[in-house]
Formats: structure tokens, C-alpha cells, sequence
């Protein structure tokens, strides 16, 4: 298994510390793993977690669920996650996975017809989906919509659409794009060597103290 040795890192922290796991579209898969083994799992695996610090409560989440909402076809986050899932047992080649997807919508037409609007190359669609986020979501030759995740990321109007309370501090990742935004009590952690930048992003929280750092 290609995460083998994150997963195995992973474990070795668990005698140390607690570990919250928050999948994301390609890790998707890890959620029914931990549903299936339960209390056996060495560490939890959500959609989203809640976490204090001193006073303040923290939200996390991946993020793809501010990609659903903003992007123009993948409406239904249903069947955003049944893909993501299928994208994951198929593997990161990119025609497996595709090909994977292609194969789901043949035989579940019900799942394709939960979008809001039909791409009109349904097969590069899929395929687009395994592009990292700064291929995906800011290719300006189809649509851009970084700027309109970080706008629902920071509207005061996100718990209407997302399961975060107002008063909450937003931390998401998955655009590979670090940045705070202590006004608006959001911050995304970057990418671990992705994104533009290739440089390894991560985020400290320390009595509601929240800082970008690089690891070198």
C-alpha cells in the first residue's frame, strides 16, 4: 500500500499522543477501513473534528467539501465521495481511476444524474479530478474556484451550508494554498511539498495561537 509508511508513522504516535485523522478525496477510503474495524483502529478517522484549544474551538476539515460547493458540476456531495472513494480503490493512476469512475457512471446512472449541471466531456471530468488542486481548481482556462472556496471559507454565512458553528475557527486544507485569517477565524495548512510553493507547510495552534510555519 503506497501509505503504508504514513500510516505506519502514524501509528508510532498514537502510544505518544492523540491522533485525529480528517480524510479528504484521496484518502477517502481510510473512513470505511475504521468504520469496518471499529475500537480496533489505532486512531480515529472523521470527516471533520472539533478540537479546543484554550478558549477557542477549532473546526476541521479537508476541504473538498468547499470544492462541492463551489465547483459548477460536482453539486451532490454524495457522489462526490462515492468517486472519491472509487478514485482511491483504483489507485493514483490517473486512466485506472478514470477509467474506475467512467465504469460507476455506466452502471449507476443515478449517482451521475445528482449533478447539477452534466460536464460536456464527462469522461475528462473524472479525469480532472485526480489533478492536484493547483491544476484542478485554478485553471483559469475552465473555471477558477480557489477564490470562491476561500470566500465561503471566510463568509460569516458558511454554517448555513457547512456543519461549523459561527463562532468556530475554520481550519481546512486541500487547495494547497496556506493562509490565516484571524478576522474571519479561518486558516487552510497548505500542502506538505505541493502546491505552487513545493515547500512543506504546516500549522501549530498553541492557546488559540494559530501560526503558518515551514519545515526545514
Amino acid at each position: 500500500m503506497e501509505c503504508s509508511r504514513s500510516l505506519t508513522l502514524l501509528n508510532n504516535l498514537v502510544s505518544k499522543t492523540q491522533v485525529h485523522y480528517i480524510v479528504g478525496n484521496h484518502d477517502y477510503y481510510l473512513l470505511r477501513l475504521s468504520e469496518l474495524y471499529g475500537t480496533n483502529f489505532p486512531f480515529d478517522v472523521k470527516k471533520s473534528t472539533i478540537i479546543k484549544s484554550k478558549y477557542q474551538e477549532f473546526y476541521f476539515m479537508h476541504g473538498y467539501q468547499l470544492e462541492v460547493l463551489c465547483n459548477p458540476y460536482y453539486k451532490s456531495m454524495k457522489t462526490y465521495e462515492t468517486f472519491s472513494e472509487h478514485m482511491c480503490l483504483a489507485g493514483d493512476d490517473t486512466g485506472n481511476a478514470a477509467d474506475a469512475l467512467w465504469k460507476l457512471r455506466q452502471s449507476n446512472k443515478s449517482l451521475w444524474n445528482k449533478l447539477k449541471r452534466i460536464p460536456e466531456n464527462p469522461y475528462a471530468a473524472l479525469k480532472s479530478m485526480m489533478e492536484p488542486p493547483e491544476v484542478r481548481i485554478r485553471n483559469i482556462r475552465k473555471h477558477n474556484a480557489i477564490g470562491p472556496i476561500e470566500k465561503l471559507a471566510e463568509a460569516e454565512s458558511k454554517h448555513f451550508l457547512l456543519d461549523i458553528r459561527p463562532e468556530q475557527f475554520l481550519v481546512y486544507g486541500h487547495t494547497h494554498h496556506p493562509y490565516i485569517n484571524e478576522e474571519k477565524k479561518v486558516a487552510n495548512t497548505g500542502s506538505w511539498g505541493l502546491g505552487d510553493q513545493k515547500k512543506f507547510w504546516y500549522m501549530e495552534i498553541v492557546d488559540d495561537k494559530v501560526d503558518l510555519k515551514e519545515f526545514d
